[in-house]
């Protein structure tokens, strides 16, 4: 009955070694676990120092390049920002376009701007006039205003005539084998209407006869139907 005594006492007697052993097995193995963790988190010799990225002063911004020939190469190290790309245009003159702006268009109902075309030219009345001198004596002298037609259709004609001061007072004036002409003035200025037309190819000679001075017999104005006459 008594035999189980020394067992148990001797069981008592063992158990803080086995306690020991037991905490000397645990730190072996953390021993080994923590010589293995540092043995791989070692940095070569030839790494940059580490760079914390909350470090202030010690936080810069890597810029990443594009190139057209190849693709980028992301710059080593932690960063806080968003890196910046950079577009390179692939061939020379090129411009990129922003985007978000559109390109200006012309409208297609845009109003031309071009200059009216120019008038057509009045058309030629078709008479010429000639003034000469056919006689000429003391105190008076007389002339012809020859009226040519160079129309293919009769006209009308009207002959302006002014001459100096040297010229005075008018004496006669008629058409030769015609009806004779109407006459008005205008200031100095003497309007002669032809009571018959200029006929087509044709001519018509009225005639006029001044006082003078004998020293001027050649009018400051002559004209037909606007254009003016040759002298001779």
């Amino acid at each position: 009955m008594n035999a189980p005594e020394p067992s148990r006492w001797r069981l008592l007697a063992a158990a803080p070694w086995i306690v020991v052993m037991a905490g000397v097995l645990v730190m072996i193995v953390l021993f080994v676990a923590a010589t293995g963790y540092l043995a791989g988190d070692r940095r070569p010799a030839s790494a940059p120092e580490p760079v914390f990225p909350f470090v202030p002063g010690n936080t810069p911004t890597p810029e990443i390049t594009v190139e057209a020939s190849g693709s980028p190469s992301p710059s080593a190290g932690p960063t806080s920002r968003s890196p910046v790309a950079t577009a390179r245009p692939t061939s020379p003159g090129a411009t990129p376009s922003r985007p978000g702006q559109p390109r200006p268009t012309t409208p297609a109902g845009r109003p031309s701007t071009s200059a009216p075309p120019n008038p057509p030219p009045a058309q030629p009345t078709g008479l010429t006039a000639r003034y000469r001198v056919t006689n000429d004596w003391r105190g008076m002298f007389m002339a012809e205003v020859r009226i040519r037609n160079e129309a293919s259709s009769p006209r009308s004609w009207t002959v302006e005539l002014r001459f100096p001061s040297g010229v005075g007072r008018l004496r006669a004036y008629w058409v030769d084998e015609s009806s004779q002409p109407t006459l008005r003035r205008s200031g100095e200025t003497y309007i002669f209407t032809g009571a018959q037309p200029a006929p087509a190819g044709g001519s018509v000679p009225l005639r006029v006869q001044f006082e003078h001075d004998d020293r001027t017999d050649r009018p400051a104005l002559c004209t037909v139907n606007g254009v003016a006459c040759t002298f001779g």
